[in-house]
């Protein structure tokens, strides 16, 4: 990056966008930022990576009313949001005087997460920490009805593996699905 990062000035100017996003995006993008943490210790990468998570989905931004959904309106409405996410990323990055060269790697990057498919390590490490985060009984409290929680649990028991890249994840994934689980089972 062309400047220090500074992650809680940068939290502070993006929580009010993403707010603006699905119920629950604001804790989900807080949780994907730990767990890039994880997959990205040490990397120079880190400061984009961690600018990624925070807003990973801001293509979400006023795209729907607040409250819980079901897999079937994140369908009806995913093409659009991940249509609103360059710009924007260009509008608030720009804002914020990261350079064009970054804008356009932050951007590559909420792509693979919008694809879940990843061809770069980073990329990886953004698809990974994304999906990592959506394996707590909290993103599933705060996004979805509870109808959809075993629904959701199943599409992720079968889609997560052949998603998740890194090494770490995929050594964390069954973990947290088992958990996963037992916390549905015991909250419905």
């Amino acid at each position: 990056m062309d400047m220090q990062f500074d992650e809680k000035w940068f939290k502070d100017r993006i929580k009010p966008h993403i707010l603006k996003c699905r119920e629950g995006d604001w804790n989900h993008a807080k949780r994907t930022v730990v767990w890039v943490k994880v997959l990205g210790k040490n990397r120079d990468d880190l400061p984009l990576l961690i600018t990624t998570a925070y807003i990973h989905d801001i293509g979400w931004k006023n795209v729907l009313p607040k409250g819980k959904i079901t897999y079937t309106k994140l369908l009806k409405y995913e093409k659009l949001a991940n249509k609103n996410s360059k710009p924007f990323v260009k509008f608030i990055l720009r804002e914020l005087h990261y350079s064009d060269n970054n804008i356009y790697t932050v951007n590559r990057l909420i792509e693979s997460a919008d694809k879940h498919n990843s061809n770069k390590d980073d990329e990886a490490i953004i698809v990974d920490a994304d999906n990592l985060s959506k394996l707590s009984i909290n993103h599933l409290k705060e996004k979805f009805h509870k109808s959809e929680w075993v629904k959701m649990y199943n599409l992720w028991k079968i889609e997560l593996p052949k998603r998740i890249k890194t090494k770490k994840a995929k050594t964390l994934y069954p973990d947290l699905l088992d958990q996963l689980k037992l916390d549905i089972d015991s909250s419905l």
